[in-house]
């Protein structure tokens, strides 16, 4: 079990070392059955202590109905462990009744014991469903940013690597934008650090609006912020960028802060660099065109 917990964690950290996106894919759905799969797997564990129960007389297995309590909760809900503490406690009883019949009778001591067994299963279900949301708030706490929920530095560099590594593998083109913002410590000085943050997460939720499901977007410092356009050409970059670019700049005028921003965008075509230095191209090229104070985009093919 321990082992089986550690694989889901590291699919779930991204340390699992899967060269593509597609054998990811498959070794994320082993570690991730579907609820189906695991009510299935539940119910012929269930069929098999029940079966137990039976032959064994009055001998507990409670240690071994906790199995499909545990996955229940784990991989399908929280009520969905409870769900099984039910069947459980269902399968308990009906095999102590065949047992009876076959050969001896139970005083009420021994059904008290299996109501306590089935109020231990339940709590234990409770558990692991706790635990389970415990790890998940810890993973987005290490992997995002808590102000504006995009990613942090750290995850992006993570993520990109693994894009980047897919990318040239396929030999597709990749794009990156480089998001600055400018003016952004007058709106502090201004209007206070609570308008600043307010307008951070409305940058934020501009950016994931407008840019596509399969792009990567990050905060990196406090007035910056990173997409990476995977499978993507620069005739299709520069598009996407105007539009976010446009975006942008109508969020801040409905709100009539005085911020505008500069965009320097990186797409290479074929002998793509590491993430760093493909973030360190698109950085470099907004920090020109800020230096301008201009406030558009700067595009490079390479």
């Amino acid at each position: 079990m321990m082992f089986y917990l550690s694989l889901f964690a590291m699919a779930h950290t991204g340390n699992s070392p899967m060269p593509t996106r597609s054998t990811s894919a498959i070794f994320s759905s082993l570690l991730q059955p579907s609820p189906i799969t695991i009510s299935i797997v539940n119910i012929v564990l269930l069929v098999i202590l029940g079966w137990l129960d039976y032959i064994t007389g009055d001998y507990s297995l409670i240690i071994f109905y906790l199995i499909p309590v545990s996955l229940a909760a784990w991989h399908v809900s929280r009520g969905g462990g409870a769900f099984f503490c039910l069947l459980a406690f269902i399968t308990r009883l009906t095999a102590d009744g065949a047992g009876t019949s076959f050969s001896f009778s139970y005083s009420p001591l021994h059904y008290w014991n299996v109501f306590v067994e089935f109020v231990f299963l339940l709590i234990m279900s409770f558990l692991v469903a706790a635990l389970k949301r415990h790890l998940h708030a810890e993973r987005s706490l290490a992997s995002s940013d808590p102000l504006t929920g995009l990613l942090n530095r750290h995850a992006f560099f993570e993520s990109a690597a693994h894009e980047l590594h897919r990318s040239r593998q396929s030999r597709q083109p990749v794009s990156i934008a480089c998001i600055d913002l400018n003016n952004f410590k007058e709106i502090n000085n201004r209007f206070g650090h609570k308008t600043g943050d307010g307008l951070l997460v409305e940058v934020a939720g501009t950016i994931r609006a407008t840019t596509r499901g399969s792009d990567l977007h990050a905060r990196f410092g406090s007035d910056e912020f990173v997409v990476l356009m995977p499978d993507t050409d620069s005739t299709t970059a520069l598009p996407l960028i105007e539009t976010l670019h446009h975006q942008l700049q109508q969020a801040m005028a409905h709100k009539d802060w005085p911020v505008g921003f500069t965009i320097g965008a990186v797409t290479s075509l074929h002998d793509l660099p590491t993430i760093g230095e493909f973030v360190h191209r698109a950085e470099e090229l907004a920090r020109t065109a800020k230096g301008r104070e201009t406030d558009g985009i700067a595009h490079v093919v390479v």
